[in-house]
């Protein structure tokens, strides 16, 4: 079983979590990516979340937060998540370099939990769905044992899962080769588990919502580019911003959320583009 934190709400009538996801960021400030700075969108996208004034008990990253591989571009991610002052935690995507994550988030005191107890009623687990090498995920079975271990030792607590790639079909056919290959045992442990509540993703750049086995799923946009959606081959969205979803926990067990994104968006794609 994992090492957990455990995290006081500031309401005591629910949580609130911050997901971001597929930041993208590179070393370099002139880094770009299918037409866009990667790392200008994230820091309209953070400057715009502190804008709202809202003030969350955690928050949860859910990979691809690099290009280029590079230490230096981990360190900006958590230099702006740290102006937060809220607890971050963090799982990896298929463009992350798990090594370097680990040290450089540890020297920004970005927790290495992928267990969180928040306030009284709720239970979050982090999941690794990464296969080094590969744009699809693929959960081992010390992943579902450690899920299906946490939830039963959590009985009493509502779960929302986080994981990096989607494993509900997205209704993009090229974007569905990258799916997460055993999607199909992460559903049974679920179904197994009437606490589960929620389950969230990132990787398809895109807003989706869904209720999958009586348990809310989304995914979250990128605070980068988007995919544009129920295409068959790549295609980019020139009409969807860089955004980012908040995320209320009821003590009653049930979960709201919402997806913010820029406006007056000036990150558009390069449309012209047919993969990266």
């Amino acid at each position: 079983m994992g090492s957990f934190l455990e995290l006081q709400t500031r309401n005591k009538n629910y949580g609130k979590i911050l997901h971001i996801t597929d930041t993208h960021l590179f070393a370099e400030d002139s880094g770009s990516l299918l037409g866009i700075n990667s790392n200008a969108s994230f820091l309209a996208v953070i400057d715009d979340i502190k804008k709202g004034n809202r003030q969350y008990d955690l928050i949860v990253a859910t990979g691809d937060f690099v290009q280029d591989g590079s230490k230096k571009a981990y360190a900006r991610f958590a230099e702006q998540i740290n102006k937060f002052n809220t607890p971050c935690v963090w799982l990896a995507g298929n463009h992350d370099n798990y090594a370097h994550m680990q040290e450089v988030f540890a020297n920004y005191q970005l927790a290495d939990n992928k267990i969180v107890l928040l306030g009284d009623n709720w239970l979050t687990i982090l999941l690794n769905s990464q296969v080094v090498g590969q744009a699809y995920g693929f959960l081992h079975e010390s992943e579902l044992e450690f899920l299906h271990n946490t939830l039963t030792e959590h009985s009493h607590r509502y779960a929302l899962i986080f994981l990096h790639h989607h494993p509900i079909y997205s209704g993009c056919h090229w974007l569905d080769h990258h799916i997460l290959k055993n999607y199909e045992q992460l559903e049974k442990v679920i179904q197994k588990h009437p606490n589960v509540r929620g389950l969230g993703w990132g990787h398809i750049h895109q807003k989706q919502d869904y209720v999958w086995h009586k348990c809310k799923a989304f995914s979250t946009p990128s605070t980068c580019f988007q995919f544009k959606p129920e295409c068959y081959d790549f295609q980019l969205s020139s009409d969807d911003a860089p955004g980012w979803r908040e995320i209320t926990l009821n003590t009653n067990g049930t979960i709201d959320s919402e997806v913010y994104r820029l406006k007056n968006n000036r990150f558009l794609p390069d449309i012209s583009q047919n993969g990266y």
